[in-house]
């Protein structure tokens, strides 16, 4: 296996489990032609550390994936718990969401325009992220949620120390788990470090579509809007008919998006908070939860009341 580079974090850590095989992902590297040396625990010699237990078949985490009827959990369509090495679980999840990801044609002129739900390329690395960013210090499953109108995966673990979710939006990366990083990337199941969420952005390019990334302190959310449930939710345009000037228009009710979205269903929540729990949810500074609740209460999104250190903030009815 690889060459341990920190003997203090958690993948370098003595393994509990000394027992281990490595079946399913000999059969990884035999499919991409790669020759494969398990690690040999025979007369004592060598002590498995965490990183071997995570791609054995004895991994105990898991993760769990649900399809729901409608845009909340009140009834289960299907449901599936993934078990054994993470690599071999990665190609296992991400044929249950293929499974789920179905593909809508639409004519446009003389030709016809196929699309999945959601872009191949978005669940991929939102996968791979959820698995390789993951803190695996807690036995918690992973969790992906489809709706008809979203696919949401979850993982513990919030953000690196020192990181904020704005450094992520920038595009910085830091890998909490280095060594099973490198291993899909040598199994060729990762092109390139630290591009994932660009991608997932990328993959949404040229629509009005926004993919949100979330994180709270013990968290981390990715959630991938559904091509053809927004096309569905669009209003049709109304044909123009003669007759007097209409009146004028009312102000259009302003649009979350992003990071708007996550303070929305916060506030729901929770009623009254604070600029503080805005950093915390987000990740962000002082500075950035400031601008982005003036934004917010600019657009009437939130109302504000009371001033300096006891101002708080709760969402307005029109939200």
């Amino acid at each position: 296996m690889l060459t341990p580079n920190d003997s203090s974090s958690f993948e370098n850590q003595l393994s509990p489990r000394q027992d281990l095989t490595f079946n399913s992902l000999q059969a990884l590297f035999d499919q991409q032609g790669l020759s494969f040396t398990p690690p040999s625990n025979q007369f004592g010699i060598l002590q498995f550390s965490n990183f071997d237990l995570l791609v054995s078949d004895q991994c105990p985490y898991t993760i769990k994936c649900a399809v729901f009827k409608g845009t909340n959990q009140d009834e289960f369509l299907d449901r599936q718990e993934f078990t054994g090495s993470l690599a071999a679980q990665f190609q296992q999840v991400y044929a249950f969401l293929e499974k789920h990801n179905p593909v809508e044609s639409q004519i446009k002129g003389l030709y016809r325009e196929d699309r999945p739900a959601y872009p191949k390329q978005a669940l991929r690395e939102a996968l791979m992220n959820a698995i390789i960013h993951r803190d695996y210090s807690n036995p918690a499953s992973s969790l992906i949620n489809l709706y008809t109108d979203r696919v949401e995966f979850i993982s513990f673990g919030g953000l690196m120390p020192g990181i904020t979710l704005e450094d992520i939006q920038l595009g910085l990366s830091v890998c909490r788990n280095k060594r099973l990083a490198d291993l899909f990337y040598q199994l060729k199941l990762v092109e390139s470090y630290g591009t994932g969420l660009a991608r997932i952005k990328s993959a949404y390019k040229g629509s009005r579509l926004v993919p949100q990334i979330l994180a709270a302190p013990s968290s981390f959310k990715v959630v991938l809007p559904h091509y053809q449930a927004a096309v569905k939710a669009a209003p049709k345009p109304v044909k123009k008919v003669a007759g007097p000037a209409p009146s004028p228009a009312p102000k259009p009710k302003a649009q979350a998006t992003g990071n708007e979205e996550a303070v929305l269903a916060f506030g729901k929540e929770h009623g009254e908070f604070i600029r503080s729990d805005i950093e915390e949810l987000l990740g962000v500074s002082p500075a950035t939860a400031t601008r982005l609740l003036r934004q917010m209460e600019n657009s009437g999104l939130v109302l504000k009341r009371g001033k300096a250190k006891a101002i708080r903030y709760r969402i307005s009815e029109n939200s």
